[in-house]
Order: C-alpha cells, then sequence, then structure tokens
C-alpha cells in the first residue's frame, strides 16, 4: 500500500466543515466546564453561528492539523 500525502493546515486554512466541527467541539467542552452541563442538539448543529471564529482562531493559534484530526475529512476506511 503506498503511502499516503498528508495535508497539513492552520486554524486559518480550515475548511467551513472543519472549522464546524471545531467550534461543535469547543462548544461541547466549554458547557461541560462552565456551566456543567450537555450541550443540546440544537446547540450542536448551531454552532457555528453560536462560537466565534475569533475565539476558534485564538485557542488553536500555532496548531497544525491534519485531515485524520476531523471526522468530516478523515480517511478511514469503511471495512
Amino acid at each position: 500500500m503506498p503511502a499516503r500525502k498528508e495535508k497539513y493546515t492552520t486554524v486559518s486554512e480550515l475548511s467551513f466543515e472543519q472549522m464546524e466541527e471545531l467550534k461543535q467541539n469547543y462548544l461541547i467542552n466549554h458547557l461541560l466546564e462552565v456551566e456543567d452541563r450537555s450541550a443540546s442538539y440544537e446547540e450542536i448543529a448551531s454552532a457555528a453561528e453560536i462560537v466565534p471564529d475569533n475565539i476558534i482562531f485564538d485557542i488553536y493559534d500555532g496548531t497544525i492539523f491534519c485531515n485524520d484530526d476531523f471526522a468530516c475529512t478523515a480517511e478511514i476506511p469503511l471495512f
């Protein structure tokens, strides 16, 4: 099996779907840690509107991502 060439990106280069996934994860963890509650399905679905981009940019500044860091772009074989 040939080696896969991985693409690495910074937070400012993420796709909309990847950014949305980060915002969902941030919101879920934030609500658990700060408000001691779970996020509702509606909050998770609306995370892109609830969590401002600058919060994600600040938290993940300097982080290098690859596609496998995200469920929406991970190349996981189904079988």
